[in-house]
């Protein structure tokens, strides 16, 4: 297994998120989690879809927020069509 040294030193999933972050519409499920951590090597955060809508954080839907707006547009070509 090659370990890629982005990945292991740096701490990449953030527990909130800054303001330059870019938001991907596509609801976080356990196989893009594992994508993403896996595929992509760019910081990331993950929050509710909207911290004011209660169905939302009921429901427990979550939402990408990537640094680079490349990577949030790949997740979006990857994930978007599988719901």
């Amino acid at each position: 297994m090659k370990l890629n040294p982005i990945q292991w030193y740096v701490d990449r999933e953030l527990s909130f998120v800054p303001s330059h972050f870019t938001k991907a519409n596509t609801i976080v499920t356990d196989e893009s989690l594992f994508w993403v951590r896996t595929k992509l090597i760019g910081r990331y955060a993950i929050m509710h879809s909207n911290d004011e809508d209660v169905f939302s954080i009921l429901a427990n839907e979550k939402n990408f927020h990537f640094e680079d707006p490349a990577e949030a547009m790949i997740y979006e070509l990857r994930w978007s069509g599988n719901k």
